[in-house]
């Protein structure tokens, strides 16, 4: 998965994303994923300070979406140096 691709795609349908799609991006930019109890998933990965956490409602809230894109291209930037 080019994971570039995916999250400029995004970008243009945050209303419109579902609970596996995200987790999909996230899992493949090398984020771990744990049960967080009742309806959401936190992701970390070790090169970022702070969790994201989705709640798990079908579609996905924009907030969410957001926080996810803004985390993965922090890494994919980070990468990149």
């Amino acid at each position: 998965m080019d994971v570039r691709r995916a999250v400029e795609q995004l970008k243009g349908r945050r209303r419109n994303v579902s609970p596996n799609e995200l987790d999909t991006m996230l899992t493949a930019a090398g984020f771990a994923y744990r049960w967080g109890g009742r309806n959401h998933a936190i992701y970390s990965h070790p090169k970022l300070t702070y969790n994201v956490t989705v709640k798990q409602n079908e579609p996905l809230l924009p907030t969410y979406v957001s926080k996810a894109i803004r985390a993965i291209e922090e890494v994919l930037d980070d990468e990149d140096n």
